[in-house]
């Protein structure tokens, strides 16, 4: 019995090590993973996305070197990432690099 408890709590709660967003109602953040402002200025935006519907089937690439593929970027400034979240029902995480 004190196994099955344990494998519901990991269950319940092994999303949140994975992740620094928070559950709740309805969750949108943006933050910065690089920055580099000053150096070679911003000509071109790239966005990669990944989405999950249900908390059961996730789609797409957020990589770094999708998002620059998709913004034609050869030399990236910076990079950001965002994150939605409704109801735990549809996520999606996104990663922008900007440069030239």
């Amino acid at each position: 019995m004190k196994a099955m408890n344990l494998f519901i709590v990991m269950l319940v709660l092994g999303g949140c090590a994975a992740t620094p967003h928070m559950s709740g109602i309805y969750v949108s953040t943006k933050g910065n993973v690089t920055t580099d402002h000053a150096k070679g200025g911003v000509k071109k935006t790239g966005r990669a996305c990944t989405k999950n519907f249900l908390g059961l089937v996730s789609v797409g690439d957020a990589s770094i070197e999708a998002a620059r593929k998709n913004g034609k970027i050869k030399k990236i400034s910076f990079v950001d990432n965002s994150y939605k979240n409704i109801l735990g029902l549809y996520q999606e995480y996104c990663t922008l690099v900007r440069g030239k």
